[in-house]
């Protein structure tokens, strides 16, 4: 991925391993607590595999955190410091053009990665040559016990449609994916998809590679609330769903559009059978790609009972009760009649 430890501006490039390691870590920075970061830092160096490297991309943090980051002599950490902050996503291509390994573990600077993080997901990755990407399933950094819950929605299929359907289903800090694959396909991260250029890495992957997560909680994730940043992650998302719908799977642009607009719960159409016709549209074309309808309509009727989740008005409710989805989603007229009460009306 080019360039010369010296032409990237490492601080410590003294300190550099010579030897290449199996794993890059790759972990932006920014002005992160220091108690957060140290364990951050902690949770990475107290890995069960030893065989990684640790590029901390420095992104123009202030004076504090360059010290704290300066105090970290460890020989696996490669420090790289940029004079002014841009985002995570430049900060992290940084990172993927000097990585070495032949596996990248991405790593968020406020979460906890579980000691056997990286022992699982290698061996996982080592004995599944198919396998491009894994992640693993995260709980709550603050609150451990408080542990995402996805069901039975781990076959590499259902991940993708998940992906294209429901919205970024993938915790960044616990995913590893093979270095070959981003090359080979040339994806980064993109900085005008920021906040979102996670999901919009892993929905350029849909397709190239198969994506599994792994049962097995091995990540702690810091979670924000609120989150300033949401409004504008599903402005993101909602775009670039649509965009793979219409370019990788020839879905029409109005069905398209019509419906990833009401799955980010940005608009109720009004007519329902037109709404319906695009959902059947959508299914048959991600059909003939090889999705099976048991995994795309699993997706839309996820993605469906958020937006009756999220949808706290009285006339979104009597919209959402007059669609005519409720047989084909199996949404059950109790738990719809439930959903308008306490959204709708309470």
């Amino acid at each position: 991925m080019g360039g010369t430890d010296g032409e990237r501006g490492f601080s410590n490039v003294k300190s550099r391993k010579q030897a290449t390691p199996k794993v890059s870590v790759i972990m932006p920075v920014y002005n992160t607590r220091q108690d957060w970061l140290d364990l951050a830092i902690g949770s990475i160096l107290r890995q069960t595999f030893k065989d990684f490297e640790l590029i901390i991309i420095d992104d123009g943090s202030d004076e504090a955190t360059q010290r704290y980051l300066d105090s970290c002599k460890d020989p696996q950490i490669v420090l790289l410091r940029q004079e002014k902050n841009t985002n995570p996503a430049i900060a992290r291509n940084e990172g993927l053009k000097v990585a070495r390994g032949e596996y990248i573990a991405f790593m968020d600077s406020d979460d906890i990665s579980l000691p056997q993080r990286f022992e699982k997901q290698v061996e996982h990755l080592e004995g599944h040559p198919d396998i491009g990407l894994v992640a693993t399933r995260v709980s709550d950094a603050v609150h451990p016990w408080k542990v995402e819950r996805w069901g039975e929605r781990n076959h590499p299929r259902q991940i993708e449609c998940d992906l294209l359907l429901a919205g970024n289903v993938l915790c960044i800090s616990s995913v590893m994916v093979r270095r070959e694959i981003l090359c080979r396909e040339g994806i980064e991260f993109r900085g005008d998809c920021f906040p979102a250029e996670d999901y919009k890495m892993w929905a350029e992957l849909v397709g190239r590679t198969q994506m599994v997560r792994m049962d097995e909680v091995l990540v702690r994730y810091r979670k924000r609330k609120p989150n300033p940043r949401r409004e504008k992650q599903e402005e993101i998302v909602c775009r670039v769903e649509t965009e793979i719908l219409i370019r990788k799977f020839g879905v029409r642009e109005e069905d398209a559009q019509m419906l990833i607009s009401l799955l980010r719960c940005r608009g109720i159409p009004e007519n329902g059978g037109c709404l319906l016709a695009a959902m059947n549209h959508t299914i048959e074309q991600l059909g003939a790609a090889g999705y099976e309808r048991e995994h795309t309509e699993s997706s839309l009727r996820w993605a469906i009972r958020k937006v009756y989740y999220r949808t706290k008005t009285w006339e979104g409710q009597v919209r959402l009760m007059r669609m005519p989805w409720g047989k084909e989603m199996r949404l059950g007229r109790v738990w719809r009649l439930w959903c308008f009460i306490t959204r709708g009306i309470l």
